[in-house]
């Protein structure tokens, strides 16, 4: 150490003790570490016969075709798409050139493991999940929702069904027969019955009637990606010490807390009693293993669940009260429809869901032209990997499908352009079509994957919490068509244009619609 010190001295002089000047030279050094970090890292290898979107025959160039994707991300892999006949080709964007893939290939790649083929990664990438956490240890919950939770839904939805009915009761305005019309941003409204409603599933009232859980569910996910979007401003070598002075940060870590403030005693409390709930929670703590077997992985994997059911699941009812606004003709064959499952159901039950076909059909049809992501199978490739056909993807690609340009293809879906509510409901005469005995056979449903509709992933990776949620839409929708009247409240008939960023697309959450009660009354509502 001292000859270390005295080469040091001999260098920089008697200027080494000076503090200032040990400032100045760390500064220095770490400028240093960039630029040259900078040089050596040139990203993924692109191939360079792989046609590159948005670039409009040279005339923009790549680095203004990566601006012009943070708002134009549709438009550009649409024009890939179609260009390349659904073939390979480059998405520019911020974080770089990501490879769209055929659809040819996901069944070769759909159970590939994660070491070469991360499924992850991606969230990692877009979240900068090293440090939101959002990605991380995300191993638990997937299994155990397709395992426990999906052979456990008919005698969980009851519970749902209910906390839904209350939800709307405590978070819409009072409303009786002689209320006028009240505009209401039902953007937000769905937004907090979805959140009562996947926490009831979750935890029971103990998280479905708990404000402060509530808030958190609710508010994790836009505060992780608004933590994301601001240290990608940053070089990642400097992003491990800003994230400490970064507010949105700050709320992120905040809402770990929350959650092991809830979520801890809880867990604690059915141990000691020996308390096992039918609910998520207690599925999750009989799944972990190890060290995942604690509180706060429970408090942790909440958070991820939160991620991955409230702010997606709550942008689908959005999307479908709008489309009916724009287009009323479908608001009374949709009501006759939940009226006659019920009357023969009595509630919505498992076969009742399954039984709303015309429903089914209209949420698929406004999946279509509303995903919630413009790219899904979002992949890193960690290594080489070369396909069945000796095509070569390098390591570092990011790698997707353009599931949004599928769902225009008039090879999949007829006249792709016009929106048809009722274009995924079977043919009812034909005799190979039996609704009675197997509805959810009967044609592709909302929760359908396949290679023409990729909205929920496919293969492994596939939304395992996809049949929750369609029940929970289902529901959700039902009542509130069977309980209100609604138009929008601007003289603007037309649909509300969508907000996208990159790769998200959501509907415009400050919309106002005119509500006003119904007489007829389902279930709890």
């Amino acid at each position: 150490m001292k000859h270390q010190f005295d080469v040091t001295l001999a260098v920089f002089g008697n200027n080494v003790l000076d503090p200032k000047f040990n400032i100045w030279v760390c500064f220095s050094l770490g400028l240093a570490s960039i630029i040259l970090y900078s040089i050596r890292w040139k990203g993924p290898r692109v191939l360079p016969d792989v046609y590159v979107a948005g670039l409009e025959d040279g005339k923009r160039t790549i680095a203004e075709a990566r601006k012009k994707f943070v708002a134009s991300c549709a438009e550009i892999m649409l024009e890939g798409y179609q260009r390349t006949q659904g073939g390979f080709f480059y998405v520019p964007s911020p974080a770089g050139e990501r490879l769209m893939i055929p659809t040819r290939y996901i069944e070769e790649l759909k159970n590939s493991p994660d070491d070469s083929v991360d499924f992850t990664g991606s969230f990692l990438e877009m979240f900068m999940g090293r440090y939101t956490t959002i990605g991380m240890r995300w191993h638990l919950h997937p299994g155990v929702v397709k395992k426990s939770l999906n052979s456990n839904l008919a005698a969980i939805m009851p519970s749902v069904e209910e906390e839904i009915y209350h939800a709307f009761e405590t978070t819409l305005p009072p409303f009786n027969k002689n209320t006028d019309w009240t505009s209401v941003v039902m953007a937000d409204k769905f937004v907090d019955i979805i959140s009562r409603a996947s926490n009831r599933m979750l935890g029971g009232k103990a998280l479905s009637r708990n404000a402060e859980w509530t808030a958190t569910s609710i508010n994790f996910t836009t505060d992780a990606w608004l933590a994301s979007q601001r240290l990608k401003q940053f070089h990642p070598l400097l992003r491990p010490i800003v994230q400490h002075w970064i507010p949105e940060m700050a709320k992120v870590k905040h809402h770990g807390v929350v959650a092991r403030r809830v979520i801890n005693p809880i867990v604690e409390s059915r141990l000691t009693r020996g308390e096992k709930p039918l609910d998520l929670l207690q599925m999750l703590w009989e799944g972990a293993q190890g060290k995942d077997k604690t509180p706060d992985f429970m408090a942790y994997t909440a958070l991820a669940i939160s991620f991955a059911a409230i702010r997606t699941s709550s942008s689908v009812p959005t999307h479908l009260l709008y489309d009916l606004c724009a287009r009323p003709e479908y608001i009374e064959p949709l009501r006759q429809e939940i009226e006659t499952v019920l009357a023969e159901e009595g509630s919505f039950t498992k076969s009742g869901l399954n039984k709303l076909i015309k429903l089914d059909s209209f949420m698929k049809e406004s999946q279509r032209f509303n995903p919630l992501s413009f790219l899904t199978f979002g992949r890193v490739i960690h290594q080489d990997l070369t396909l069945y056909d000796g095509f070569t993807i390098p390591a570092g690609t990011m790698i997707g499908i353009p599931a949004h340009a599928i769902s225009q293809d008039s090879a999949f879906y007829p006249s792709p352009s016009t929106f048809s509510g009722f274009r995924f409901v079977p043919d009812l005469s034909s005799p190979s079509t039996s609704i009675a005995t197997s509805p959810e056979k009967a044609l592709p449903q909302f929760v359908t994957t396949n290679a023409s509709n990729l909205s929920w992933g496919y293969g492994k990776h596939a939304c395992s919490g996809r049949f929750f949620a369609a029940n929970e839409i289902k529901i959700i929708v039902a009542h509130f068509l069977l309980n209100y009247d609604f138009k929008f409240a601007s003289s603007d008939t037309q649909r509300p244009k969508n907000l996208a960023y990159e790769l998200q697309n959501e509907a415009d959450p400050t919309i106002k619609v005119l509500l006003k009660k119904r007489d007829r009354k389902v279930g709890g509502g």
